[in-house]
């Protein structure tokens, strides 16, 4: 039986787990994919939804680059350096996002908690108005070397 531990503690990949899971991977490439757990000692196949799949190739994929992975539910509440750290802009930074009303927060006590989901949402705002930006400055440049 697997040892208990923290479950908000991030997974951090080791050697051996890097090497496991650029393995996995690797079958899961050559095979395509196929949504099953099989519990070797029961003898028993579990069937996991493409969903399920996904969010396990995705993490198999972080943990072969080195990268360490931490699941989290979206109504987690991160506080102002988390989720300065999320969103990879300095505390006050973000502090003046929650000032102007572009992020919401809760007060507990004196401190500030941000909704992860909240910061999902604001980050994915932000990467479709700077491609939004981008498109129109590639449109205005072209226009400009077309002289129109």
């Amino acid at each position: 039986m697997p040892n208990p531990r923290d479950a908000t503690a991030p997974v951090l990949p080791s050697n051996r787990l890097r090497a496991h899971a650029r393995d996995l991977l690797q079958h899961l490439d050559d095979r395509g994919a196929r949504f099953v757990l099989w519990d070797k000692e029961a003898n028993h196949q579990i069937e996991l939804s493409e969903e399920l799949f996904e969010v396990l190739r995705r993490a198999l994929i972080d943990l072969s680059q080195n990268r360490a992975i931490q699941v989290l539910p979206l109504t987690m509440e991160l506080t102002t350096v988390q989720a300065a750290e999320f969103l990879q802009v300095s505390r006050p930074h973000l502090i003046k996002l929650i000032d102007q009303g572009e992020l919401e927060c809760r007060m507990v006590g004196t401190h500030r908690r941000i909704k992860l989901q909240d910061l999902i949402d604001y980050r994915g705002k932000v990467t479709a108005d700077s491609k939004a930006a981008r498109e129109e400055l590639t449109k205005m440049a072209e226009g400009l070397r077309w002289g129109y």
